[in-house]
């Protein structure tokens, strides 16, 4: 059986869940007298998503093309084995740049979410993103595009929310199983050997989008690497 599917889409709100803030993601609104300003993409936003699955009864065993002659007791060991295989490829986590706002900024009390928190996105005067070529994981984004305001009393940006993304997300994941008959009661054994990230692709997350962080535009961490799981089940 083989299945491949690409979807492509796009979500709009004007905030986030208050525990769904994740990279500058804020669940309030930059400047409550100007909510047009925090429309725009929404965390959930995946602009694709592509997906492709293989199942495969390996055809190895007795009655099967290959080793069809062999002993019951040798394809208990090598016949019978189903491989299952997941590729994915989706869009980077998403990012709303923000700033770090100083004093002056900070006591001014022009705004403040519901957990008294200032929030505060910079200027955009170009392109955010360094050209693919020069782009990298220690220089994602362009500082020089990304401009923190100056004025306390004009302390919200341009900059919308979630216009930017880190590095695309593929992983393969692959599983290979077996069902064996056990001799009572027809019962069955079936093993299981499955493998995360098979290709121990370092995929990244998300660049930080402080602006007034030293680490602006670098990215410090990743998904999970390969995994292993080995299982065995009995059904009664």
């Amino acid at each position: 059986m083989f299945l491949s599917s690409l979807t492509l889409s796009e979500s709009k709100d004007n905030g986030a869940g208050s525990l769904e803030n994740a990279n500058g993601n804020a669940p309030a609104p930059q400047d409550f007298y100007n909510m047009d300003a925090d429309y725009g993409l929404s965390g959930y936003h995946q602009p694709f998503n592509s997906t492709t699955s293989l199942v495969w009864e390996l055809p190895v065993g007795r009655g099967r093309r290959f080793l069809g002659g062999i002993s019951p007791a040798l394809d208990v060991l090598l016949g019978g084995w189903q491989l299952a295989a997941i590729n994915s490829v989706y869009a980077g986590d998403p990012v709303t740049f923000t700033y770090t706002a100083g004093t002056a900024f900070a006591v001014s009390g022009i705004q403040q979410d519901f957990r008294g928190a200032n929030i505060y996105r910079p200027n955009l005067v170009g392109d955010p993103m360094v050209s693919e070529g020069q782009r990298s994981i220690t220089n994602w984004f362009s500082k020089d595009a990304v401009v923190i305001p100056t004025d306390p009393s004009q302390p919200f940006g341009n900059a919308p929310r979630n216009n930017v993304r880190g590095p695309l997300v593929w992983q393969i994941d692959m599983a290979l199983s077996k069902n064996v008959t056990l001799p009572w009661r027809a019962s069955q054994m079936e093993f299981r050997l499955e493998v995360f990230n098979l290709m121990n692709r370092a995929n990244f997350r998300a660049p930080n989008g402080n602006r007034s962080a030293a680490g602006f535009g670098t990215i410090t961490s990743t998904y999970d690497p390969r995994q292993l799981q080995l299982g065995v089940q009995v059904r009664f």
